[in-house]
Protein backbone atom coordinates (compact mmCIF):
# COMPACT_ATOMS: atom_id res chain seq x y z
CA UNK A 1 0.00 0.00 0.00
CA UNK A 2 1.88 3.46 -1.27
CA UNK A 3 1.76 6.99 0.59
CA UNK A 4 -1.04 8.38 -1.41
CA UNK A 5 -3.18 5.40 -1.31
CA UNK A 6 -2.97 5.55 2.68
CA UNK A 7 -5.34 8.90 2.29
CA UNK A 8 -8.63 7.45 2.32
CA UNK A 9 -7.63 4.85 5.21
CA UNK A 10 -6.14 7.92 7.30
CA UNK A 11 -9.36 9.61 6.89
CA UNK A 12 -11.34 6.71 8.10
CA UNK A 13 -9.11 5.59 10.83
CA UNK A 14 -8.78 9.29 12.12
CA UNK A 15 -13.06 8.93 11.83
CA UNK A 16 -12.98 5.80 13.48
CA UNK A 17 -11.03 7.23 16.79
CA UNK A 18 -12.95 10.20 17.08
CA UNK A 19 -16.56 8.28 16.97
CA UNK A 20 -14.44 5.88 19.29
CA UNK A 21 -13.48 8.54 22.00
CA UNK A 22 -16.42 10.24 21.46
CA UNK A 23 -19.67 10.38 20.14
CA UNK A 24 -19.43 11.98 16.91
CA UNK A 25 -17.53 14.01 14.45
CA UNK A 26 -18.56 17.33 12.70
CA UNK A 27 -17.29 18.90 9.64
CA UNK A 28 -18.05 22.13 8.79
CA UNK A 29 -18.19 22.89 4.68
CA UNK A 30 -17.77 26.31 4.06
CA UNK A 31 -17.92 27.14 -0.14
CA UNK A 32 -14.30 27.92 -1.26
CA UNK A 33 -13.64 31.63 -2.19
CA UNK A 34 -13.22 31.22 -6.00
CA UNK A 35 -15.06 34.50 -6.74
CA UNK A 36 -16.85 31.98 -9.39
CA UNK A 37 -20.96 31.95 -9.44
CA UNK A 38 -23.08 29.49 -9.33
CA UNK A 39 -23.96 28.53 -12.37
CA UNK A 40 -19.93 28.34 -13.04
CA UNK A 41 -19.12 26.17 -10.30
CA UNK A 42 -22.56 24.08 -10.97
CA UNK A 43 -20.94 23.06 -14.08
CA UNK A 44 -18.04 21.10 -12.38
CA UNK A 45 -19.04 17.30 -12.26
CA UNK A 46 -16.53 16.03 -9.55
CA UNK A 47 -13.85 18.01 -7.20
CA UNK A 48 -10.17 18.02 -8.87
CA UNK A 49 -11.33 16.87 -12.34
CA UNK A 50 -10.00 17.73 -15.54
CA UNK A 51 -13.53 17.21 -17.73
CA UNK A 52 -15.83 19.62 -16.43
CA UNK A 53 -19.28 17.66 -17.40
CA UNK A 54 -22.79 17.94 -15.06
CA UNK A 55 -23.27 14.90 -13.05
CA UNK A 56 -26.81 15.61 -12.78
CA UNK A 57 -30.15 16.95 -14.38
CA UNK A 58 -33.01 18.62 -12.84
CA UNK A 59 -35.81 17.64 -15.60
CA UNK A 60 -39.15 19.03 -14.27
CA UNK A 61 -42.23 16.92 -14.73
CA UNK A 62 -45.68 17.77 -15.71
CA UNK A 63 -47.49 18.89 -12.08
CA UNK A 64 -51.48 18.81 -11.88
CA UNK A 65 -52.82 22.21 -11.30
CA UNK A 66 -54.39 21.38 -7.26
CA UNK A 67 -50.45 20.25 -7.10
CA UNK A 68 -48.84 23.58 -7.96
CA UNK A 69 -51.01 25.50 -6.08
CA UNK A 70 -50.52 23.27 -3.13
CA UNK A 71 -46.92 23.96 -3.14
CA UNK A 72 -46.93 27.71 -4.09
CA UNK A 73 -48.59 28.16 -1.29
CA UNK A 74 -45.72 26.52 1.15
CA UNK A 75 -42.62 28.52 2.55
CA UNK A 76 -39.00 28.00 0.73
CA UNK A 77 -37.46 28.18 3.95
CA UNK A 78 -34.00 28.29 3.89
CA UNK A 79 -30.69 28.80 5.96
CA UNK A 80 -27.08 29.79 5.71
CA UNK A 81 -25.66 26.59 7.10
CA UNK A 82 -27.47 23.25 6.59
CA UNK A 83 -27.14 20.46 9.53
CA UNK A 84 -26.83 17.16 8.37
CA UNK A 85 -26.15 13.95 10.41
CA UNK A 86 -24.40 10.56 8.92
CA UNK A 87 -25.52 7.78 10.62
CA UNK A 88 -23.47 5.17 9.04
CA UNK A 89 -22.95 1.65 9.51
CA UNK A 90 -19.09 1.24 10.13
CA UNK A 91 -19.66 -1.02 13.15
CA UNK A 92 -15.97 -0.10 14.21
CA UNK A 93 -16.08 -2.85 17.43
CA UNK A 94 -17.09 -5.56 15.13
CA UNK A 95 -14.43 -5.09 12.63
CA UNK A 96 -10.99 -5.30 12.17
CA UNK A 97 -8.72 -1.76 10.93
CA UNK A 98 -6.90 -3.82 8.34
CA UNK A 99 -9.87 -4.54 6.25
CA UNK A 100 -10.53 -0.78 5.34
CA UNK A 101 -8.72 -1.79 2.05
CA UNK A 102 -10.99 -5.50 1.30
CA UNK A 103 -13.64 -4.10 -0.91
CA UNK A 104 -15.00 -7.78 -0.24
CA UNK A 105 -15.71 -6.92 3.29
CA UNK A 106 -18.46 -4.64 5.38
CA UNK A 107 -15.85 -2.13 6.74
CA UNK A 108 -13.46 -1.82 3.25
CA UNK A 109 -17.28 -1.25 1.16
CA UNK A 110 -17.90 1.71 3.74
CA UNK A 111 -14.30 2.98 3.25
CA UNK A 112 -15.46 3.68 -0.73
CA UNK A 113 -18.87 4.55 0.44
CA UNK A 114 -17.41 7.24 3.06
CA UNK A 115 -14.87 8.36 0.52
CA UNK A 116 -17.70 8.76 -2.02
CA UNK A 117 -19.32 10.95 0.48
CA UNK A 118 -16.42 13.39 1.41
CA UNK A 119 -16.51 13.52 -3.01
CA UNK A 120 -19.77 14.89 -3.43
CA UNK A 121 -19.27 17.25 0.04
CA UNK A 122 -16.28 18.97 -2.28
CA UNK A 123 -18.41 19.25 -4.79
CA UNK A 124 -21.11 21.03 -2.49
CA UNK A 125 -18.71 23.12 -1.21
CA UNK A 126 -18.20 24.44 -4.66
CA UNK A 127 -21.39 25.16 -5.67
CA UNK A 128 -21.70 27.09 -2.77
CA UNK A 129 -23.57 25.01 -0.03
CA UNK A 130 -22.46 26.05 3.52
CA UNK A 131 -23.01 22.05 5.71
CA UNK A 132 -22.28 21.03 8.98
CA UNK A 133 -21.36 17.56 8.74
CA UNK A 134 -21.70 14.93 11.79
CA UNK A 135 -20.55 11.63 11.36
CA UNK A 136 -21.29 8.95 13.57
CA UNK A 137 -20.74 4.93 13.55
CA UNK A 138 -24.17 3.97 14.13
CA UNK A 139 -23.87 -0.46 14.61
CA UNK A 140 -21.24 0.75 17.60
CA UNK A 141 -21.61 2.70 21.24
CA UNK A 142 -25.26 3.47 22.76
CA UNK A 143 -27.11 4.17 19.92
CA UNK A 144 -29.63 6.44 21.61
CA UNK A 145 -27.26 8.69 22.90
CA UNK A 146 -26.27 9.47 18.94
CA UNK A 147 -29.82 9.59 18.05
CA UNK A 148 -30.43 12.64 20.15
CA UNK A 149 -27.51 14.36 18.60
CA UNK A 150 -29.58 14.79 15.63
CA UNK A 151 -32.61 16.72 17.61
CA UNK A 152 -31.17 20.11 15.01
CA UNK A 153 -30.67 18.07 11.99
CA UNK A 154 -32.29 19.61 8.99
CA UNK A 155 -31.69 15.65 7.41
CA UNK A 156 -30.55 12.45 9.18
CA UNK A 157 -28.95 9.83 6.44
CA UNK A 158 -29.47 6.13 7.34
CA UNK A 159 -28.81 3.97 9.36
CA UNK A 160 -28.41 0.38 7.97
CA UNK A 161 -29.99 -1.77 10.44
CA UNK A 162 -33.53 -2.37 9.48
CA UNK A 163 -34.82 -1.93 13.43
CA UNK A 164 -32.10 1.51 13.91
CA UNK A 165 -33.99 2.60 10.75
CA UNK A 166 -37.71 2.08 12.03
CA UNK A 167 -36.61 4.43 15.34
CA UNK A 168 -34.75 6.88 13.32
CA UNK A 169 -37.71 7.43 11.04
CA UNK A 170 -40.45 7.52 13.50
CA UNK A 171 -38.00 10.17 14.96
CA UNK A 172 -37.90 12.30 12.18
CA UNK A 173 -41.48 11.86 11.87
CA UNK A 174 -41.93 12.92 15.48
CA UNK A 175 -39.32 15.80 15.05
CA UNK A 176 -40.29 16.81 11.50
CA UNK A 177 -36.59 15.82 10.04
CA UNK A 178 -36.58 14.35 6.86
CA UNK A 179 -34.62 10.68 7.03
CA UNK A 180 -32.74 9.63 3.91
CA UNK A 181 -32.51 5.33 3.83
CA UNK A 182 -30.14 4.92 1.20
CA UNK A 183 -29.71 0.95 1.88
CA UNK A 184 -32.93 -0.30 2.97
CA UNK A 185 -36.71 0.02 1.59
CA UNK A 186 -39.79 -1.48 3.04
CA UNK A 187 -43.41 -0.92 3.59
CA UNK A 188 -43.32 -1.88 7.38
CA UNK A 189 -40.75 0.57 8.49
CA UNK A 190 -42.34 3.54 9.03
CA UNK A 191 -45.95 4.23 8.32
CA UNK A 192 -48.18 8.02 7.90
CA UNK A 193 -44.49 9.44 7.37
CA UNK A 194 -43.86 12.36 5.10
CA UNK A 195 -40.41 12.70 6.07
CA UNK A 196 -39.24 9.29 5.34
CA UNK A 197 -37.66 9.34 2.09
CA UNK A 198 -36.48 5.40 0.91
CA UNK A 199 -33.53 6.16 -2.45
CA UNK A 200 -33.63 2.02 -2.58
CA UNK A 201 -36.38 0.44 -4.60
CA UNK A 202 -38.54 -2.37 -3.05
CA UNK A 203 -38.81 -5.60 -4.21
CA UNK A 204 -42.46 -5.56 -5.41
CA UNK A 205 -41.39 -2.76 -8.21
CA UNK A 206 -38.71 -4.95 -9.22
CA UNK A 207 -41.36 -7.71 -9.78
CA UNK A 208 -43.40 -5.65 -12.01
CA UNK A 209 -40.66 -3.94 -13.96
CA UNK A 210 -39.65 -7.71 -14.97
CA UNK A 211 -43.23 -8.51 -15.47
CA UNK A 212 -44.14 -5.18 -17.79
CA UNK A 213 -40.69 -5.77 -19.89
CA UNK A 214 -40.97 -9.43 -20.56
CA UNK A 215 -44.89 -9.06 -21.93
CA UNK A 216 -43.65 -6.33 -24.14
CA UNK A 217 -41.39 -9.06 -25.57
CA UNK A 218 -42.74 -12.44 -25.11
CA UNK A 219 -46.74 -14.07 -25.28
CA UNK A 220 -47.69 -15.05 -22.18
CA UNK A 221 -47.14 -18.67 -23.00
CA UNK A 222 -43.74 -18.21 -23.79
CA UNK A 223 -42.77 -17.03 -20.25
CA UNK A 224 -42.04 -19.91 -17.22
CA UNK A 225 -41.92 -18.20 -13.75
CA UNK A 226 -39.10 -20.42 -12.16
CA UNK A 227 -39.42 -21.56 -8.20
CA UNK A 228 -39.01 -24.34 -6.02
CA UNK A 229 -42.17 -25.96 -5.00
CA UNK A 230 -41.37 -26.65 -1.25
CA UNK A 231 -40.41 -22.59 -0.39
CA UNK A 232 -43.62 -20.63 0.38
CA UNK A 233 -41.40 -17.95 -0.70
CA UNK A 234 -40.96 -18.70 -4.11
CA UNK A 235 -45.12 -19.74 -4.31
CA UNK A 236 -45.90 -16.01 -2.74
CA UNK A 237 -43.50 -14.32 -5.50
CA UNK A 238 -44.82 -16.77 -8.18
CA UNK A 239 -48.36 -14.98 -7.24
CA UNK A 240 -47.00 -11.62 -6.59
CA UNK A 241 -45.93 -11.56 -10.17
CA UNK A 242 -48.99 -13.89 -11.99
CA UNK A 243 -51.16 -10.80 -10.56
CA UNK A 244 -48.89 -8.57 -12.03
CA UNK A 245 -48.90 -10.28 -15.55
CA UNK A 246 -53.10 -10.51 -15.08
CA UNK A 247 -53.53 -6.76 -14.61
CA UNK A 248 -51.07 -5.78 -17.53
CA UNK A 249 -52.74 -8.25 -19.62
CA UNK A 250 -56.43 -7.68 -18.57
CA UNK A 251 -57.01 -11.24 -18.34
CA UNK A 252 -59.74 -13.39 -16.44
CA UNK A 253 -57.31 -15.94 -16.08
CA UNK A 254 -55.26 -14.95 -12.42
CA UNK A 255 -51.81 -16.88 -13.17
CA UNK A 256 -51.69 -16.05 -17.18
CA UNK A 257 -48.04 -16.73 -17.17
CA UNK A 258 -46.63 -20.07 -17.40
CA UNK A 259 -44.95 -21.84 -14.23
CA UNK A 260 -41.60 -24.59 -14.01
CA UNK A 261 -40.74 -25.52 -10.16
CA UNK A 262 -37.43 -27.03 -10.25
CA UNK A 263 -36.88 -30.28 -8.47
CA UNK A 264 -33.29 -28.88 -6.36
CA UNK A 265 -31.87 -32.41 -6.55
CA UNK A 266 -31.86 -32.34 -10.56
CA UNK A 267 -29.86 -29.01 -10.42
CA UNK A 268 -26.65 -30.96 -9.19
CA UNK A 269 -27.48 -34.90 -9.76
CA UNK A 270 -29.84 -34.98 -12.49
CA UNK A 271 -29.30 -35.39 -16.35
CA UNK A 272 -31.82 -33.19 -17.06
CA UNK A 273 -33.89 -29.96 -14.93
CA UNK A 274 -35.79 -28.50 -17.30
CA UNK A 275 -36.78 -31.54 -20.02
CA UNK A 276 -39.56 -30.41 -22.04
CA UNK A 277 -39.49 -26.70 -21.41
CA UNK A 278 -36.96 -25.03 -24.51
CA UNK A 279 -39.24 -24.25 -27.86
CA UNK A 280 -37.73 -25.30 -31.30
CA UNK A 281 -39.59 -22.17 -32.62
CA UNK A 282 -39.78 -19.78 -30.46
CA UNK A 283 -37.63 -18.37 -27.75
CA UNK A 284 -38.59 -19.14 -23.72
CA UNK A 285 -38.78 -16.68 -21.65
CA UNK A 286 -37.41 -17.74 -17.67
CA UNK A 287 -38.15 -15.46 -14.79
CA UNK A 288 -35.62 -15.79 -11.83
CA UNK A 289 -38.09 -14.29 -8.54
CA UNK A 290 -34.80 -14.56 -6.35
CA UNK A 291 -32.87 -11.90 -4.21
CA UNK A 292 -31.75 -12.86 -0.97
CA UNK A 293 -28.12 -14.08 -1.06
CA UNK A 294 -28.54 -15.57 1.92
CA UNK A 295 -31.17 -18.06 1.31
CA UNK A 296 -31.11 -18.03 -2.90
CA UNK A 297 -27.24 -17.95 -4.25
CA UNK A 298 -27.14 -21.28 -4.38
CA UNK A 299 -30.50 -21.91 -6.30
CA UNK A 300 -29.82 -19.16 -8.60
CA UNK A 301 -26.18 -19.99 -9.25
CA UNK A 302 -27.42 -23.59 -9.73
CA UNK A 303 -30.56 -23.28 -12.18
CA UNK A 304 -28.25 -20.19 -14.40
CA UNK A 305 -25.69 -23.74 -14.66
CA UNK A 306 -27.73 -26.32 -15.51
CA UNK A 307 -30.27 -23.92 -17.66
CA UNK A 308 -26.88 -22.78 -19.77
CA UNK A 309 -25.68 -26.29 -20.45
CA UNK A 310 -29.32 -27.77 -21.23
CA UNK A 311 -30.60 -25.50 -23.69
CA UNK A 312 -28.00 -26.48 -26.48
CA UNK A 313 -29.19 -24.57 -29.27
CA UNK A 314 -32.73 -23.96 -27.87
CA UNK A 315 -32.85 -19.48 -27.45
CA UNK A 316 -33.34 -18.17 -24.10
CA UNK A 317 -33.98 -15.20 -21.84
CA UNK A 318 -33.48 -15.23 -19.05
CA UNK A 319 -34.87 -12.48 -16.20
CA UNK A 320 -33.53 -11.93 -12.68
CA UNK A 321 -32.89 -9.54 -9.95
CA UNK A 322 -29.71 -7.83 -8.47
CA UNK A 323 -28.56 -11.36 -7.41
CA UNK A 324 -27.57 -12.21 -10.58
CA UNK A 325 -25.57 -9.46 -11.54
CA UNK A 326 -23.82 -8.56 -7.91
CA UNK A 327 -22.92 -12.46 -6.93
CA UNK A 328 -19.07 -13.62 -7.88
CA UNK A 329 -20.39 -16.91 -9.13
CA UNK A 330 -22.31 -15.72 -12.44
CA UNK A 331 -19.51 -15.33 -15.01
CA UNK A 332 -20.09 -14.23 -18.48
CA UNK A 333 -20.11 -16.73 -19.96
CA UNK A 334 -23.55 -17.28 -18.12
CA UNK A 335 -24.98 -13.94 -18.63
CA UNK A 336 -24.00 -14.47 -22.34
CA UNK A 337 -25.50 -17.97 -23.15
CA UNK A 338 -28.25 -16.71 -21.40
CA UNK A 339 -29.42 -13.62 -23.03
CA UNK A 340 -29.45 -12.40 -19.51
CA UNK A 341 -31.96 -9.15 -18.67
CA UNK A 342 -31.42 -8.03 -15.26
CA UNK A 343 -33.67 -5.45 -13.03
CA UNK A 344 -31.66 -3.20 -10.80
CA UNK A 345 -31.60 0.23 -9.31
CA UNK A 346 -28.10 1.37 -10.22
CA UNK A 347 -25.65 0.51 -13.29
CA UNK A 348 -22.46 2.42 -13.63
CA UNK A 349 -21.51 2.87 -17.30
CA UNK A 350 -17.73 3.04 -17.76
CA UNK A 351 -18.03 4.86 -21.26
CA UNK A 352 -20.16 7.88 -19.96
CA UNK A 353 -17.87 11.22 -19.89
CA UNK A 354 -19.17 12.00 -16.21
CA UNK A 355 -18.17 8.54 -14.38
CA UNK A 356 -14.84 8.86 -16.55
CA UNK A 357 -14.62 12.33 -15.10
CA UNK A 358 -15.46 10.77 -11.63
CA UNK A 359 -13.28 8.02 -11.82
CA UNK A 360 -9.87 9.91 -12.66
CA UNK A 361 -11.00 13.08 -10.29
CA UNK A 362 -11.13 9.56 -7.27
CA UNK A 363 -8.02 8.45 -8.84
CA UNK A 364 -6.11 11.50 -8.41
CA UNK A 365 -7.53 12.11 -4.70
CA UNK A 366 -7.46 8.53 -3.39
CA UNK A 367 -4.98 6.39 -5.55
CA UNK A 368 -7.92 4.02 -6.18
CA UNK A 369 -10.28 3.24 -8.39
CA UNK A 370 -13.81 3.85 -6.89
CA UNK A 371 -16.40 0.85 -6.12
CA UNK A 372 -19.85 0.83 -6.65
CA UNK A 373 -20.87 2.08 -2.93
CA UNK A 374 -18.45 4.90 -4.03
CA UNK A 375 -20.92 6.09 -6.86
CA UNK A 376 -23.72 5.57 -4.84
CA UNK A 377 -22.41 8.01 -2.01
CA UNK A 378 -21.75 10.56 -4.44
CA UNK A 379 -25.14 10.45 -5.66
CA UNK A 380 -26.93 10.53 -2.90
CA UNK A 381 -25.26 12.98 -0.94
CA UNK A 382 -25.00 15.40 -4.01
CA UNK A 383 -29.05 14.64 -4.29
CA UNK A 384 -29.22 15.34 -0.48
CA UNK A 385 -27.42 18.73 -0.39
CA UNK A 386 -29.08 19.99 -3.78
CA UNK A 387 -32.39 19.62 -2.37
CA UNK A 388 -31.65 21.35 0.54
CA UNK A 389 -29.36 24.26 -1.53
CA UNK A 390 -32.50 24.43 -3.99
CA UNK A 391 -35.83 23.55 -1.77
CA UNK A 392 -34.00 24.62 1.72
CA UNK A 393 -35.50 22.64 5.14
CA UNK A 394 -38.86 21.52 3.42
CA UNK A 395 -37.58 20.12 0.63
CA UNK A 396 -39.73 16.98 0.83
CA UNK A 397 -42.80 18.64 -0.26
CA UNK A 398 -41.05 19.05 -3.46
CA UNK A 399 -39.26 15.77 -4.43
CA UNK A 400 -41.78 14.28 -6.67
CA UNK A 401 -41.62 17.85 -9.21
CA UNK A 402 -38.32 16.53 -10.64
CA UNK A 403 -36.45 13.45 -12.12
CA UNK A 404 -32.85 13.54 -11.19
CA UNK A 405 -30.26 11.54 -13.34
CA UNK A 406 -26.84 10.78 -11.32
CA UNK A 407 -24.10 8.88 -12.38
CA UNK A 408 -25.25 5.43 -11.46
CA UNK A 409 -28.96 5.68 -10.81
CA UNK A 410 -32.09 7.95 -11.81
CA UNK A 411 -34.39 9.29 -8.42
CA UNK A 412 -37.45 9.36 -9.45
CA UNK A 413 -39.02 10.25 -5.72
CA UNK A 414 -43.03 9.53 -5.30
CA UNK A 415 -45.39 9.45 -2.85
CA UNK A 416 -46.75 6.53 -1.43
CA UNK A 417 -50.05 6.20 0.00
CA UNK A 418 -51.82 3.40 2.70
CA UNK A 419 -55.06 4.30 0.65
CA UNK A 420 -55.33 5.17 -3.34
CA UNK A 421 -56.35 8.65 -4.36
CA UNK A 422 -54.84 10.97 -1.62
CA UNK A 423 -52.87 14.00 -2.63
CA UNK A 424 -52.26 15.41 1.20
CA UNK A 425 -48.72 15.43 2.35
CA UNK A 426 -50.10 14.98 5.68
CA UNK A 427 -51.40 11.33 4.73
CA UNK A 428 -48.28 10.22 3.02
CA UNK A 429 -46.75 6.98 3.78
CA UNK A 430 -43.44 7.53 2.78
CA UNK A 431 -41.50 8.43 -0.32
CA UNK A 432 -39.67 6.19 -2.32
CA UNK A 433 -37.49 5.85 -5.67
CA UNK A 434 -39.36 4.42 -8.31
CA UNK A 435 -36.54 4.31 -10.73
CA UNK A 436 -35.49 1.06 -12.27
CA UNK A 437 -32.95 -0.08 -15.34
CA UNK A 438 -33.33 -3.22 -17.54
CA UNK A 439 -29.88 -4.10 -18.28
CA UNK A 440 -29.54 -6.73 -21.04
CA UNK A 441 -26.08 -8.57 -21.63
CA UNK A 442 -24.66 -7.26 -25.70
CA UNK A 443 -21.69 -7.52 -27.39
CA UNK A 444 -19.76 -8.71 -23.65
CA UNK A 445 -21.06 -5.99 -21.47
CA UNK A 446 -24.29 -4.80 -19.80
CA UNK A 447 -26.54 -2.19 -21.45
CA UNK A 448 -29.63 -0.12 -20.13
CA UNK A 449 -32.97 -0.14 -22.05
Amino acid sequence: MNGNNMRICFGIVFLMLLISCSTKKKTVYTPATSGKTKSETKSDSVADSRIKVDTVYWDEIDLSDDYKSTIEDLLIEKKDVYKISLLYPFELSGNKIEDINDRKTKLGRMTHYYAGTLMALDQLQKEGLNLEIEVMDAESGRFENKLQSCKDADLIIGPRDTDQLSVVANFGKVNKIPVFSPWKSGSRISSENPYFIQLKTGLREHFYKIIEHALSEFETDEIYIIGREEERADQSYIRIMQEMAATLTNSDNPRPLKEFYVDVDSLKYGKTAFDGVFSKTDTTCFILPHWSFSADEDFVYDVARKMSGEKALYDVVLYGLPILYESDRIKFELYRNLNMRICRSSFVDNNSPVVKAFREAYFNKYRDFPGDEAYEAYDMMLFAGRSLQQYGINFPYFLDRYEYRMLQTRYDIQKVYDENNRDDFDQIDYYQNKHLYILSFEDDRFVTN
